[in-house]
């Protein structure tokens, strides 16, 4: 699989603590070379449907965009009830055809989208 940045997290990723940068090199080594596979954290579609008008809307963005979330395990993995693992902090992606563009990371709750412009790559 193919991985590449936006252009707002390629240009901020120096400046991220040591162990947000690790924790998303290791996501991207891991689908390059395993694909989704056996990943440790929860990872899931962000196009998560919703009765309310805001979660309408932000289901048709994650949809359009083909949104994702990893959750990298900081600043710690949680297990949950049903087995998987997550983690306060997530990695927003697009999951395209060919590739994989990592977009942006976030807390999650709340869990918001990335803005438009971080989507650019």
């Amino acid at each position: 699989m193919n991985i590449k940045f936006a252009t707002i997290l390629e240009s901020q990723l120096s400046q991220l603590d040591e162990t947000i940068q690790k924790a998303i090199f290791d996501f991207a080594n891991h689908v390059e070379t395993h694909g989704f596979k056996s990943l440790k954290g929860r990872n899931k579609s962000s196009a998560i449907e919703s009765t309310t008008k805001k979660g309408m809307a932000r289901f048709k963005t994650a949809q359009k965009h083909c949104l994702w979330h990893y959750h990298i395990g900081l600043p710690e993995y949680v297990e949950q009830a049903n087995g998987e693992f997550t983690s306060e902090m997530v990695l927003h992606y697009m999951r395209l055809n060919d590739c994989v563009v990592l977009v942006d990371v976030a807390t999650h709750p709340p869990f918001n989208l990335p803005s438009d412009e971080k989507l650019n790559y």
